[in-house]
């Protein structure tokens, strides 16, 4: 005597009608078109439930095999009841799951490792190998909406004009800073006119300083010390690490191969721009390139934690030092860093003499026709 059933192999997610007899060892199930019969031995079968339906799984070596059986539990008692004690008991199945639990686990803590160690150390080495004009052509890609963000809504405003005296006195800055650094590529400072203290660097080696920064600085080696910490962002593309980080590689080749006109793929990585915070370890990086850079520039490697020390206390309780840079977020542990690496106090010469210092200060009252 047999009884009709369905039975699922646990390798297609395809039911087949099949004929379940009863045999000395266990349980055989008859294939459909004469294949060969598959043989559930009594230890290895599971019984979920006999109720109206028989619902049975299959278990091989303490393992859950995601074959699966349903009859006629009416027909299925008559058959079997007088050998239901020879099914395998519960213990395998618990030892199944168990496994199964540990297993799942395993692989939770594998991708929690990998998000916060893995992805880092892979972003680390493969962010150098990303072709430079690719990095060139996702800046610009994303600099539009990024300023637009900045600006509110409302044009973006960069200050100062080619022969200015005030963009005269920043690239004689920039020049300055970054003789003899190993930039990936040319790099190019422009003022942002808007009423946030912050400072950024975009892939590409584009970096935008916001016009407060100058206008709260009480020297320029305190604006220096700004930019020579977005230029260390650049030195290690800390930019190009972060998309990659999370997640951005294919959407960088999309942008280089032509296929980066969704306005949603470019929202994307604008947010990512906006919103994400560079680690504490690329901040701490930037820190030692910004100390490097001023010292071999003859400057003052502190002027930035004087910088960031006043910024504190204009509204002592309000957090101001993080907010005004909020991706960038400036700890007491970077401070103290920031002094170690500095060594002792040395005579220094200010990155701009006053003459110059004065024109950039002016810099974003100059006129700009050029937006």
């Amino acid at each position: 005597m047999d009884v009709a059933g369905r039975y699922f192999d646990g390798v297609r997610p395809v039911v087949q009608e099949v004929r379940l007899r009863r045999v000395a060892q266990g349980l055989e199930i008859a294939l459909p078109d004469g294949r060969q019969p598959v043989l559930w031995l009594y230890g290895e079968t599971r019984i979920d439930d006999v109720g109206v339906e028989a619902h049975l799984h299959r278990v091989r070596e303490d393992l859950d095999t995601g074959e699966r059986l349903i009859a006629d539990g009416v027909v299925f008692r008559e058959i079997f009841g007088s050998v239901l004690t020879q099914f395998g008991k519960g213990r395998a199945g618990e030892a199944s799951r168990r496994r199964v639990m540990f297993w799942s686990l395993a692989a939770v803590g594998s991708l929690l490792f990998l998000y916060f160690v893995g992805l880092a150390a892979f972003a680390r080495l493969a962010a150098p190998l990303v072709p430079w004009s690719w990095e060139v052509a996702l800046g610009r890609s994303v600099e539009p909406q990024v300023l637009e963000i900045f600006s509110k809504g409302k044009p973006a405003k960069t200050c100062g004009t080619e022969g200015g005296a005030g963009k005269a006195a920043l690239e004689a800055m920039v020049a300055r800073l970054s003789a003899g650094a190993k930039l990936p590529g040319q790099l190019r400072v422009d003022i942002l006119d808007v009423g946030v203290t912050n400072a950024f660097a975009l892939p590409g080696a584009r970096i935008y300083l916001f016009r407060p920064v100058i206008e709260k600085a009480q020297d320029p080696d305190e604006v220096a010390g700004v930019l020579a910490h977005e230029i260390g962002h650049v030195i290690h593309r800390d930019s190009m690490r972060a998309l990659v980080h999370n997640g951005a590689l294919s959407l960088i080749i999309s942008a280089v191969l032509g296929d980066f006109t969704g306005s949603s793929t470019i929202a994307i990585l604008t947010n990512m721009m906006v919103g994400s915070a560079f680690s504490r370890e690329n901040e701490s990086e930037a820190d030692m390139v910004s100390v490097d850079l001023m010292r071999r520039a003859g400057a003052d490697p502190r002027a930035i934690n004087r910088f960031f020390q006043r910024l504190a206390s204009v509204e002592p309780g309000k957090r101001t030092i993080f907010d005004a840079f909020s991706s960038h977020p400036i700890t007491a542990d970077r401070i103290a860093e920031v002094e170690k690496l500095a060594g002792a106090p040395a005579s220094a010469t200010p990155v701009l003499d006053a003459r110059q210092w004065q024109a950039l200060k002016t810099i974003c009252a100059e006129p700009n026709p050029g937006g």
